[in-house]
């Protein structure tokens, strides 16, 4: 297949066009290669609108219904985010949701004729509500109100109903998560739902499955009977077991959590889950036998990632195992199964060089869809059609973000280095379009967290700062998950210390390689990345021009009393992974960046959200008035109606404006 390079693509792409249908769809005869035209970059890129990186895609979110005929997608209506589908045998298009205040944050097909789907509020988080409509946009049902319409009927107990699993290929009744609370912090009863029974079509709902007050995860097996469900209590983490669900919870597995399996789902034998457990220093895919109480077969490991990205691909016609999706430095999927082997082989000779992930099939498994993207584009949605094995089709459906052209973004690797006390760490460098990649101006982007890691692919705020000339490193520095138990557990009680050394290490390698100019480095990051941009300026003062902390923890002990998860286990997590508030005063006063900023000496860049509960404006203020009190440049941006990151278009574009100015000024 590969060596067939005759395909040929006519040069448009599919829109939704004004009439309400959707044009212009490439069908593309497979075997083929797909000429991609890279063009060699000619001096320096143009500086391009900031509106060309941060406005929202034209298609967030798109799946296949169960028989392969029709699309679901959000997409913006009228400014708005609504539930469209799209009828592939004449391209008709069908609005299922309507424009309001809120817009659509997440959706399921249940059926082939019908769809849940949930709200978000101003701030981009769920607004509590669940709603059902048929993919024609009749029927519509409201299965639980908002927050908002709770309030305004005087509820002060708000409930927040999830997706567990459809019941039905008629799509009547649902399986879906309920847990109720009060709106304030660290209620358990926010954290432990049950399981309840739901008619998309009456709204009358039943609960079949009742937490006993510790379950914060359940699993269902492949006739839905909820059989898995996961408690923790301080430190240690619990599977629980049913054999159906006439029977009790008994206990078949009991670890610490920093090594403990995770249950991700069942196949065809009920006695047999998936798991996700130690192998060795790295996590990999096991069974757990069930009858035994044992792990068992190890089905899927990686040398130097953790695996797997998810529960493992199982067909829903057979209830085989096809493959299991990790992040190794590009995203990948592992493929047991043959034909789904095939498959990608067919999807990757046609677009090479992308990451192109399967992201649902038909169930009859004819049809797939897929979402092909590289680290230069959002990318496009393509469908496979295999119903004629001899001739399986190639169709692209969709552009995400048609105005961003690839061939003016800037190329992320995969770069490694050895930390001071001989720790190995992997991370990304973006080099900016156009540059001879030697004595570049740099931006250190921690990620946040810190529980987590940077991964290749787009990043609009990355792909920003390259195309104003900056090269820009994302160290996954120890505390970073995916790369092993090693690394993570280095992080644990290291902010500001050996995490922060990690960062610098990684500066100091880039500078020592020639591509770094060590009088042009600035530091930005979100979140956990605020912090450690501060703890830059705080503790390696010499390294960096200027700061932006963009929603940023400052103050250690603040973080500490008022992250809302269940105080029974948060503290005791959290006595381990950063500080205990009690025992460890000293540290946590030494590691609080607003007790450090007599050594900054860089210009400060701050925003906030004044709604933001992960992170309340608070640390913002705390930060401003001690950087004023010693003189430091700085401004404070808070903006009223945000979380923890702003996601109002204008509110979006104000920010990066603001960020390509204060670096233009400081990083001249």
């Amino acid at each position: 297949l590969a060596k067939n390079t005759e395909g040929r693509v006519q040069p448009h792409s599919g829109r939704i066009n004004r009439n309400g249908d959707l044009s212009k769809m490439n069908t593309i005869n497979i075997p083929f290669a797909l000429g991609l035209a890279l063009l060699a970059p000619r001096g320096q890129a143009e500086k391009l609108p900031v509106e060309t990186f941060f406005k929202d895609p034209e298609f967030s979110r798109m799946r296949l219904s169960p028989d392969g005929k029709w699309l679901a997608a959000i997409a913006p209506r009228e400014g708005k985010n609504n539930l469209l589908t799209i009828r592939l045998s004449d391209r008709k298009l069908f609005g299922c949701s309507e424009e309001d205040e809120n817009e659509v944050y997440s959706f399921n097909w249940i059926s082939n004729e019908r769809l849940i789907f949930r709200m978000k509020d101003r701030n981009n988080f769920p607004n509590g509500g669940l709603y059902a409509v048929n993919r024609d946009g009749s029927k519509p049902k409201v299965l639980h109100p908002s927050f908002k319409t709770s309030r305004e009927f005087g509820s002060r107990v708000f409930k927040v109903m999830e997706l567990f699993d459809p019941l039905t290929d008629e799509g009547a009744d649902i399986l879906v998560e309920v847990r109720k609370g009060g709106g304030g912090f660290r209620e358990d009863r926010a954290f432990y739902g049950n399981i309840v029974r739901l008619n998309t079509l009456t709204a009358k709902e039943k609960r079949v499955v009742f937490n006993r007050g510790d379950i914060l995860q359940f699993v269902a097996d492949r006739d839905k009977v909820v059989r898995i469900g996961v408690a923790q209590h301080g430190l240690t983490r619990t599977v629980l077991h049913r054999r159906d669900s006439e029977s009790d919870w008994e206990e078949v597995y009991s670890g610490d959590f920093r090594t403990a399996i995770v249950p991700l789902g069942f196949g065809k034998n009920p006695d047999i889950l998936y798991v996700a457990a130690p192998d060795g220093d790295k996590k990999a895919l096991f069974q757990f036998d069930l009858k035994e109480r044992k792990l068992g077969r190890m089905i899927f490991a990686h040398p130097k990632f953790d695996v797997p990205a998810g529960p493992p691909i199982v067909s829903d016609k057979t209830g085989k195992v096809l493959g299991v999706r990790y992040e190794a430095d590009r995203p990948q999927t592992y493929w047991f199964d043959k034909d789904y082997q095939e498959y990608q082989a067919i999807i990757d000779n046609a677009l090479p060089g992308m990451a192109n992930d399967i992201k649902n099939w038909s169930k009859k498994e004819d049809r797939i869809l897929f979402h092909s993207h590289s680290e230069k584009t959002i990318g496009s949605y393509y469908l496979l059609d295999i119903s004629n094995r001899k001739k399986p089709k190639l169709e692209k459906l969709l552009d995400l973000a048609e105005w961003i052209d690839p061939a003016k973004m800037s190329p992320m690797k995969s770069i490694q280095y050895t930390a001071r006390d001989g720790l190995i760490i992997h991370g990304y460098l973006t080099i900016p379009n156009g540059s001879d990649g030697k004595n570049l101006p740099l931006i250190v982007h921690p990620h946040g967290g810190p529980s987590a890691r940077d991964y290749w692919g787009w990043n609009k705020e990355v792909q920003f700062l390259a195309n104003r000339g900056y090269a820009v490193f994302q160290p996954n520095f120890r505390g970073s998950t995916g790369y092993g138990t090693r690394l993570y557990t280095a992080g644990f009680r290291e902010w500001g210390g050996k995490m922060q050394n990690d960062i610098t290490d990684g500066v100091k390698h880039l500078i020592a390689e020639g591509i770094v100019d060590a009088g042009r480095v600035g530091i930005y990051g979100a979140s956990y990345g605020g912090y450690a941009t501060m703890a830059g300026l705080c503790f390696t003062p010499e390294l960096y021009r200027c700061g932006i902390n963009y929603v940023g923890v400052t103050d250690i002990d603040l973080i500490l009393k008022e992250y809302p998860l269940p105080k029974k286990i948060n503290d005791a997590i959290d006595a381990v992974m950063i500080a205990d508030r009690k025992k460890d005063k000293g540290w946590i006063k030494d590691r609080s960046i607003q007790n450090n900023i007599g050594n900054v000496k860089a210009p400060v860049l701050m925003a906030y959200g004044m709604d933001d509960w992960r992170v309340p404006p608070k640390h913002g203020r705390i930060l401003k008035r001690a950087l004023d009190r010693n003189n430091i440049p700085n401004k404070l941006i808070i903006k009223a109606n945000e979380g923890h990151g702003y996601r109002n278009e204008d509110n979006v574009f104000e920010f990066y404006r603001e960020v390509d100015a204060f670096l233009e000024e400081y990083m001249k």
